[in-house]
């Protein structure tokens, strides 16, 4: 009898073991990460799965990784994969509201999968294409800086909610492609490359323009919601300027 017994809770130990540490047998109940708490990193430590709601990955190779798409009330996740490369299928949990990715990643399109997403960062990446995120109806801040491809922006149209758009990468730029986002306020664009099509940018608010071609002054002047310009490493014209300051729009060069 006791020797039963004894195996009984032999299997049980493993079974629970098992469930913990292999997320294909079932949903783990425990997770070990670090987490965020008021903006800092807590030291690594094991987490009920359905309690934690951020969490801040170092690599792109540590253990929990696999088991991110596994915590149901997750909120916000920091990715910091310099210099492996993740894959985004093992990070794209559809409870998420805010997700950072630093680094570069396989399988984009699984962003998709995110469909709470309310803020997305993008940061040195090889990050393509806006078709990866272009399902991400909830999206209201958008970030894709210091990429370094050309990425393709040609779906930004689809995400309806975007608020705050901030574009750094090497290719040209044309607004065309985000310029149906009618609740867009604050835009952000830096390139080495050409920017245009801001005159069809009507809503936006707030402009930073990075090592903008001067000759887009005059698409500046015809933005018709425009109240502050912040222009980096150039200057436009006396003419521009004068219209943009009887339009009421506060100009700053830095």
């Amino acid at each position: 009898m006791n020797k039963k017994k004894y195996i009984i809770i032999v299997c049980v130990i493993c079974i629970a073991l098992i469930r913990i540490f292999t997320p294909y047998m079932g949903r783990p109940f425990l997770i070990y990460c670090h987490t965020l708490k008021d903006g800092k990193i807590q030291d690594e430590a094991f987490h009920l799965s359905n309690k934690v709601k951020k969490i801040e990955l170092l690599s792109a190779n540590e253990p929990c990784t696999r088991f991110i798409r596994y915590c149901s009330e997750l909120e916000e996740l920091s990715v910091l994969c310099y210099p492996e490369t993740i894959d985004i299928d093992d990070i794209s949990n559809p409870d998420l509201k805010s997700l950072f990715v630093g680094g570069k990643g396989v399988n984009w399109s699984s962003l998709n999968q995110c469909t709470e997403l309310k803020k997305l960062t993008i940061s040195y990446s090889n990050f393509t294409t806006a078709e990866d995120i272009s399902e991400l109806k909830e999206l209201e801040t958008l970030k894709i800086i210091e990429n370094k491809t050309d990425c393709s922006l040609n779906k930004l149209n689809e995400l309806k909610n975007l608020k705050e758009l901030e574009i750094a990468c090497p290719n040209d730029i044309d607004c065309d492609n985000f310029s149906q986002l009618d609740k867009l306020e604050t835009l952000y664009l830096g390139t080495s490359g050409k920017i245009s099509g801001l005159d069809k940018m009507d809503s936006v608010v707030s402009l930073t323009l990075v090592h903008p071609d001067k000759e887009i002054g005059n698409d500046v002047c015809d933005m018709d919601s425009l109240k502050e310009l912040t222009v980096y490493d150039a200057e436009f014209s006396d003419e521009v300027e004068s219209t943009l300051e009887k339009k009421g729009v506060v100009i700053e060069y830095n």
